[in-house]
């Protein structure tokens, strides 16, 4: 739900520990504001050569520095449209995130957002709590969902 796709050539991220670290620290940007660990989704998928290029040149040519690629999709929380102080401090916390993982190691990389529609998703065929109830709070709590509200047996 926070969906986080990085896409990235062969000979990057080839240490698991490496990619679980990353994966750790892109959960903690949601785990500090309330969000269960459980809506954090990242994806690491390798791009072989022949699949990567930037401004029209291979990736994996001869010279080239890595280029990594990050996307992220927000469903259970949206900022307020337009450019914010809110939307700069969460992408600022972004780029310290990433740095350790990323310009720390010379890579050249780019991320970017949306925002999706929450209504789309559920999660085990439940649709997730509205934000800042107690039923969210106890997903958190419990890092699981459970049935809330209109999925209780009456």
């Amino acid at each position: 739900m926070p969906d986080w796709r990085i896409y990235h050539p062969t000979g990057t991220f080839t240490d698991p520990e490496h990619k679980e670290k990353l994966a750790e620290a892109i959960t903690s940007i949601y785990t500090r504001v309330g969000l269960p660990a459980f809506y954090v989704v990242v994806i690491f998928i390798e791009m072989p050569p022949g699949t990567l290029y930037r401004a029209g040149v291979s990736c994996h040519a001869e010279g080239v520095k890595p280029f990594v690629r990050l996307t992220f999709s927000h469903i259970a929380r949206h900022f307020p449209p337009g450019e914010s102080p809110m939307r700069t401090n969460f992408m600022n916390r972004v780029h310290d995130t990433l740095k350790p993982y990323l310009a720390d190691k010379a890579y050249d990389w780019e991320v970017n957002g949306e925002e999706l529609e929450r209504e789309f998703v559920h999660i085990n065929g439940l649709r997730i709590p509205p934000t800042g109830s107690e039923d969210e709070q106890r997903w958190f709590r419990d890092n699981e969902p459970s049935p809330w509200g209109p999925y209780l047996a009456a």
